[in-house]
């Protein structure tokens, strides 16, 4: 009995160090947005090439990204109903992720919310000669878009496989175009809309919906990944139009819902599977 105990006392620690050494403690600020303080560390950013359905643009590479904040779940039509007033969903809930959003929308988004919450504003937006500029206050406190090497750190949760589920992922554990699975999965169920923010369970790291149900700007422009032996804090490169989005949608086939599968819109451009998850910069 002694020693079953002792077991049972030695699993428990395990588990504590591991929750300790991942992510996350909590933080909610005045309009209930549940933010997971991400522990930063280095990983390897892209997929191996023996990864089934891999693209040329999944360049393995080791990245560092520091501490940051990133919102337990997508961000609701509800949340951004009462924020800008307005919602452009094509698929109406108040429980659903906003979606049908450009890039520059999510921006504007993220200022708002800072400013109603007195925090600083993220992003400056000007434009200039018919043309829309944005620049990011890498210093302020407020709401901004996570970057693409903090979007996939994130979503992996220390893993390395295809799917922070592991080998393959289900439609049980997303929302996604089950009866295009991935490699030799068998056809499963097609919604063929999007989910409540909270369906379906965590990874690792207590954030939902990182695979599937919509996909999620980032702030990177598309392009080549770094070539450095180690890069730190990537925030993509300096030229480009289009810009980055992750983890799949809710019409989207398996493959599609990769850790490492990268994505890239128009900014201006608004789509019924498009929406966001918040981050902010730990203080």
């Amino acid at each position: 009995m002694v020693n079953l105990i002792m077991k049972k006392s030695v699993f428990i620690l395990s588990v504590l160090a591991t929750l300790s050494t991942s992510a996350v403690a909590q933080q909610s600020g005045p309009s209930g947005i549940e933010m997971l303080v991400i522990k930063g560390g280095e990983y390897v950013m892209g997929s191996p090439d023996r990864e089934f359905e891999r693209q040329k643009d999944e360049v393995q590479h080791k990245v560092k990204v520091n501490d940051f904040m990133l919102a337990r779940y997508e961000v609701s039509q509800a949340l951004y109903r009462e924020v800008m007033g307005t919602n452009p969903s094509a698929h109406s809930g108040n429980a659903l992720p906003v979606e049908n959003i450009s890039w520059f929308d999510a921006l504007c988004f993220c200022n708002a919310l800072s400013k109603r919450e007195g925090l600083s504003e993220a992003y400056r937006i000007t434009e200039k000669d018919g043309r829309v500029e944005v620049t990011w206050d890498r210093t302020a406190n407020g709401y901004r878009l996570p970057t693409e090497s903090e979007w996939e750190y994130a979503a992996r949760a220390g893993t390395t496989t295809p799917f922070n589920t592991g080998e393959n992922i289900s439609a049980d554990q997303t929302n996604f175009y089950g009866t295009y699975p991935y490699r030799d999965g068998r056809s499963q169920l097609y919604r063929g809309e999007t989910v409540p923010i909270t369906s379906f369970s965590a990874n690792a790291w207590g954030l939902f919906n990182m695979h599937g149900n919509v996909w999620e700007w980032c702030w990177d422009k598309y392009g080549r990944y770094p070539t450095a032996d180690l890069s730190d804090n990537p925030t993509g490169p300096d030229v480009g139009r289009y810009r980055v989005n992750r983890g799949g949608g809710f019409n989207d086939f398996g493959k599609h819902l990769r850790s490492a599968y990268r994505a890239t819109h128009n900014p201006e451009n608004k789509t019924f599977n498009l929406g966001m998850r918040l981050a902010r910069n730990v203080q």
